[in-house]
């Protein structure tokens, strides 16, 4: 197993154990819209990524000023691929293809407001590990999962609004290394989603 995935393994292992000792847990589902930010050429073909959408739960575990929040997430994300000229008489070709991902963010945050009001504000930041799980690939076009890297690490920064029972948050990804295989360029990615806290 690699060193990553070792490291990936134990922090999320961590954060599960200690959910009974933690004097509150939130758990919060959520959906939301993707925004990646990534350019790349891969041989003939220029990949860019585009909007997506993602489903998942957030453990908003820790009562007071400070709280954990690790995740598992399913993101598909959109990218389009036009494949390069290289004959006067050839068509550009562009396709949208889907790019399926888990990630398991783990996040320290920080409540602005506190936690008993009506309305609450909080801040966090953290690391989100990203595992490639497949590609949509499209008929008569060369791409498919073995052109990502796949697996991946990111830095992320939020902030969230709690409304009674709702939630709605913005978060910002930075991508760590390299979201193709055989092509430099991270993966920055802006989530917005909306769930429920229970």
């Amino acid at each position: 197993m690699k060193q990553s995935a070792k490291i990936t393994l134990f922090l999320l292992l961590s954060a599960f154990l200690a959910l009974p000792a933690v004097a509150q847990i939130k758990v919060t589902p959520k959906v939301g819209v993707n925004f990646s930010a990534v350019e790349a050429e891969l041989d003939n073909i220029t990949a860019e990524a585009r909007v997506g959408y993602n489903v998942g739960l957030d453990f908003r575990m820790g009562d007071g000023l400070f709280f954990l929040q690790p995740g598992a997430h399913y993101y598909n994300y959109t990218a389009q691929l036009q494949q390069n000229i290289e004959r006067p008489d050839d068509i550009a070709f562009e396709e949208e293809t889907t790019i399926q991902s888990l990630k398991a963010p783990i996040n320290l945050g920080f409540r602005v407001t506190g936690d008993n009001g009506l309305l609450g504000i909080h801040i966090k930041g953290g690391v989100t590990p990203t595992y490639v799980i497949g590609v949509a690939e499209k008929e008569g076009f060369a791409f498919d999962k073995s052109q990502l890297n796949t697996f991946t690490w990111g830095a992320n920064a939020g902030v969230g609004i709690d409304l009674l029972f709702l939630t709605i948050d913005a978060n910002y990804e930075i991508g760590l290394n390299d979201f193709f295989a055989n092509a430099e360029g991270a993966n920055n990615v802006l989530t917005i989603s909306a769930g429920l806290k229970f």
